[in-house]
């Protein structure tokens, strides 16, 4: 800027500048680009003006065909594009924008003083990042730079042009792996093949005090020849750095394939073992083509990682060998000590599977398939242990007093056909009709509550802690509309029966009812008003990660 002077009076050149400001602004690349063409004169401010591209939303950078692109989210800062199509970036050329990820963008670019094809990341709005997000990005270049795999994507140096981070790595000409997986799942044998290579990679990141902490399809990337290469250590944990501490009830990775340690923001448990449930996920995936838990958030989908337990392979794809779903299943153990011990012993097993070997993971025992059941039915499991639980009293009872068979026989028949209906809705829930399944357990549940309270013939009383007990398992579904139709259809049903039985009102003074149908319908408010803020915070959760 030194040799152009400023010149005050220019009027021309501040109309100039304040266009191309605007073209900027609004995305256009073609403005921008005509701009220069018609103005030279303008491009002896290249510097300011790339400064203010920095800053500028993100516009594709040059020709981009279908096999090298991926599909990008809105995010900002990129160099600008010259006449030609391409941008210049310090001593590199960029070509395309290969990826982009909720901290960095990646470009296929040419090295000029070697004449080299590299990958260029930059962090996103690099002026703009806080010093946590620089420090990050450093990060992870650090992590890989010292690495030497044939499977891992190196890095060749780091450094900024204009305030812009930036390090260079391999470029790998292909595609992702979850690109791979959008045709659905793989054969088995290739699929352990894959794998196989993976875990060995991970295995020597481990070997280095590295734990990789976001190990996922997209960040496993493909070569011409289906070679898998493990990239993006965003979320690498050094070990060995003393001064990089994750904090603690930070959660930092990808839901669907999150170790639970991971997901409750453990830092201080992250371990190998960590990257061992990732595998066990990626492992799902190109198996059966989705991964062990995608609910319809985040947030939910988190709870699942936590609580639930993943359908198994075989169930999903019937060609999935019952050895490589043993292997998969350990690799996916909710506890970290029941996993294998290291991405290590996963390769060996995936090994013994290729040559037909016998595992060392044994075939689930019966306790531990109950376990996993329970797992993945919580609801019909809760339940069935209620409904079982009030069957036997109510035999105890009639075995000790012997009165009235005819009432004994219809609370039993309604018991038994409460729990027939429990496994429907089941059956319902499994079968993708998710939400119809939940409204209609939620009503049968209070119908049939009211059912064996009207034909008890007896004072209520404690019974009617049925309806609060309704109320506050609604909100283990986690949907706010449930808990209040659960609410609104207890407090119907409980004007139904006192309707249907004056004598219960006869019984007691008039403002009992009212009291415990003020109170039904405070614990409804308790019960949904908390769910409905993790709603709110899990909205936001999404926003923040991105797509």
């Amino acid at each position: 800027m030194a040799d152009v002077p400023w010149q005050p009076d220019d009027q021309r050149l501040c109309e100039l500048l304040d266009a191309y400001l605007a073209a900027v602004q609004s995305g256009d690349s073609a403005a921008r680009i005509d701009l220069l063409a018609a103005h030279p004169e303008i491009s002896s401010w290249a510097g300011s003006l790339e400064t203010i591209h920095l800053l500028a939303p993100q516009q594709p950078v040059g020709p981009v065909s279908p096999a090298d692109k991926k599909p990008i989210s809105g995010g900002q800062s990129s160099p600008a594009p010259d006449a030609s199509g391409r941008a210049e970036f310090g001593n590199f050329e960029l070509l395309v924008e290969a990826g982009r990820g909720r901290m960095g963008v990646v470009y296929k670019a040419r090295q000029k003083d070697l004449d080299r094809t590299v990958a260029v990341k930059m962090i996103l709005s690099s002026r703009l990042a806080s010093p946590d997000d620089v420090r990050r990005f450093q990060q992870e270049a650090r992590a890989v730079a010292r690495l030497r795999h044939p499977n891992i994507v190196g890095v060749h140096e780091v450094g900024q042009v204009l305030g812009q981070h930036y390090f260079t790595m391999d470029f790998i000409a292909g595609r992702s792996l979850a690109k791979a997986l959008e045709a659905g799942p793989w054969e088995p044998d290739r699929a352990a093949q894959c794998l196989l290579t993976v875990a060995r990679a991970v295995d020597y990141l481990h070997s280095q005090g590295i734990v990789h902490r976001d190990l996922k399809p997209s960040n496993i990337l493909l070569d011409e020849r289906d070679q898998p290469f493990v990239t993006d250590f965003g979320l690498a944990k050094l070990f060995q750095d003393d001064g990089e501490k994750t904090q603690t009830g930070a959660i930092l990775g990808t839901p669907s394939y999150m170790a639970p340690e991971q997901a409750r923001g453990e830092a201080a448990a992250i371990s190998p073992r960590t990257d061992v449930y990732s595998l066990g996920a990626m492992l799902y995936e190109m198996l059966t083509g989705r991964p062990p838990f995608r609910e319809d958030s985040p947030l939910n989908t988190l709870l699942q990682v936590l609580e639930g337990e993943p359908t198994l392979p075989s169930r999903l794809n019937r060609r999935v060998p019952p050895e490589l779903q043993r292997i998969c299943m350990c690799c996916l153990e909710k506890s970290p000590a029941n996993r294998y011990s290291s991405a290590a012993a996963v390769g060996d097993e995936l090994a013994r599977f290729l040559r037909r070997e016998p595992l060392e993971v044994q075939p689930t025992g019966i306790r531990q398939r109950l376990r996993r059941w329970s797992r993945r039915q919580p609801a019909l499991v809760a339940h069935g242990a209620g409904l079982l639980l009030t069957a036997l009293i109510v035999q105890v009872k009639f075995m000790i007093s012997g009165e009235d068979l005819k009432l004994h026989l219809e609370v039993m028949g309604i018991l038994g056909l409460w729990l027939i209906l429990c496994c429907v809705f089941q059956a319902m829930l499994d079968g993708g009709w998710a939400m119809l399944g939940r409204y209609a357990w939620a009503t049968t549940n209070v119908v049939l509550l009211t059912a064996l309270l009207y034909i008890s013939g007896r004072p209520l009383g404690p019974l009617l802690i049925g309806y609060p007990l309704l109320v506050a398992a609604s909100g283990l579904w986690f949907h706010v509309r449930l808990v209040g139709f659960t609410t609104a259809l207890s407090l119907a049903s409980y004007a139904g029966l006192l309707w249907l039985r004056p004598d219960e009102l006869q019984a007691q003074p008039i403002h009992y009812p009212l009291i415990f149908a003020a109170v039904l319908a405070v614990l409804g408010f308790v019960v949904g008003y908390p769910i409905r803020r993790l709603r709110v915070l899990g909205r936001y959760f999404d926003r923040q990660r991105g797509p």
